[in-house]
């Protein structure tokens, strides 16, 4: 388990070992959100205030193949997760953010989308 700020002996220093893709922006991202966070639930709720402020809705994106619009982002019921809420011309669902196919030009914000992603992956 991950936690950024979890105490390691007498100092409270976070884990730099290099992430896999991850740049030092993205890192930067994490740290800003997660920063008074004390266990991976608080990481969680930071990650997606931060998403909720900062990236901007609605903004085009593909379901499946679908042409939809992301109207905004919910916290799921239960665990960990971010789902959004797309309108198609006939429906809305409400999908895991995973399953959006991302179009051009991309959001303002999107980094925060790739911050949630690349925490999501530390914690697995």
């Amino acid at each position: 388990m991950m936690y950024w700020n979890r105490q390691r002996g007498q100092s409270a220093t976070l884990d730099t070992t290099p992430i896999k893709g991850e740049s030092k922006k993205i890192r930067a991202l994490i740290d800003q959100a997660t920063s008074d966070s004390v266990d991976e639930s608080d990481e969680h709720a930071g990650l997606l205030s931060m998403i909720r402020e900062e990236v901007i809705c609605p903004f085009p994106a593909r379901i499946a193949g679908e042409a939809v619009e992301c109207v905004r982002f919910e916290w799921p019921k239960n665990g960990y997760g971010l789902n959004a809420v797309c309108k198609s011309t006939v429906k809305t669902r409400v999908v895991d953010i995973s399953m959006l196919e991302w179009i051009e030009p991309l959001p303002r914000g999107h980094e925060w989308i790739d911050a949630y992603f690349a925490w999501r992956d530390l914690i697995r």
